[in-house]
């Protein structure tokens, strides 16, 4: 069962390898999985299956732990700005230093409110309901349009008018007013916890890093999975590999395909597949053939959804055991090279 992860609860170290690998991105989990043992893989996975919801003070300690750990195995590497600076000014001539330190844009003051990006709109609409209408125009001036928006549904509705009020009058600012505003705001983001804690973990998480990595990695992981809870290896199997993905199986495969499925399948499959998908199948049938499913598809009555994705379901199984029996391949992406 999933379970909420929070800064109270007692992790464990494959827990913990789990978070940092999760915050780092699913093409450098399939890229880390490469070079681990197949023990190590395996469990890690199921700590990611078993993961939920990770607040971010527990994410942000384990990653502080984690770098604490490299930094006593390693000497300290400092980069940003100024090291940027002083490398370029040392290795390159004054002109081709200045012109790249230009390019980069290292010469201006930082932009006020940058920060605000990674923050929710809920957390900043409870922050700013007890300011000062100004000062919220000022900040809301400073958001994306789609953001600011969020932000903005989210006050009470007498706060609502004064600060829409205000922004539409809103006068040019001082930059060190925009400063002194920014800075105070960040303060009381860091009081609340800054942003929200993000959904990490789960079946879907684990479906598309197995999407990324190779096969044997999948094979192994699902495997293992299988023999301690088969339930959860088949709901992951499943959202590995949708009907809509058939339409990147080659003409060939998809062929192969046509041979082992239920026509009357396939009629009620389509109900909801997207226009491409149907082409490209229709393009690999006999016209008699294709001709006689479109007939099927327009006779046939209303469906429920729940049917049209029974149908599709079996489909995928279909296609899934020709895959596994080598009769045709699923693109795993730009890693997937025939040669």
């Amino acid at each position: 069962m999933a379970i909420a992860q929070t800064k109270n609860e007692t992790l464990s170290g494959t827990d913990k390898v789990a978070i940092v690998l999760l915050s780092m991105g699913d093409e450098f989990i399939a890229e880390t999985f490469k070079h681990l043992e197949k023990e190590e893989v395996t469990a890690i996975s199921k700590s990611i299956l078993n993961l939920k919801t990770v607040d971010t003070e527990t994410v942000t300690g384990i990653m502080q732990e984690f770098h604490i750990a490299l930094s006593s195995m390693v000497e300290a590497v400092t980069g940003g700005r100024e090291t940027v600076k002083r490398v370029l000014n040392k290795t390159l001539d004054t002109e081709t230093a200045k012109y790249i330190l230009d390019t980069l844009n290292l010469e201006r003051e930082t932009v006020p409110f940058k920060e605000l990006s990674t923050v929710s709109p809920r957390i900043l609409s409870q922050i700013l309901r007890n300011e000062h209408p100004q000062t919220v125009a000022l900040i809301l001036g400073h958001l994306q349009s789609e953001k600011a928006a969020e932000v903005l549904m989210q006050l009470p509705e007498g706060l609502k008018i004064e600060v829409t009020k205000r922004l539409a009058t809103l006068d040019a600012i001082p930059e060190e007013i925009l400063h002194d505003v920014d800075n105070a705001l960040q303060k009381q983001i860091m009081a609340m916890g800054g942003t929200e804690g993000r959904k990490v973990g789960g079946i879907g998480t684990v479906a598309e890093i197995l999407n990324a990595t190779d096969r044997a990695t999948e094979e192994l992981v699902l495997t293992e999975l299988e023999e301690e809870n088969p339930q959860i290896a088949s709901k992951i199997r499943e959202l590995m590999f949708v009907f809509e993905d058939i339409i990147d199986i080659d003409d060939k495969g998809i062929r192969e395909m046509l041979k082992e499925i239920n026509m009357q399948d396939l009629a009620m499959a389509l109900r909801t597949a997207s226009s491409e998908l149907k082409t490209k199948i229709f393009n690999n049938m006999s016209e008699r053939a294709a001709k006689m499913l479109e007939e099927d598809m327009e006779v046939m009555g209303p469906a429920r959804v729940a049917d049209i994705e029974a149908a599709q379901q079996r489909i995928v199984k279909v296609v899934r055991t020709l895959e596994a029996d080598g009769k045709i391949m699923i693109s795993r992406g730009a890693n997937d090279v025939l040669i």
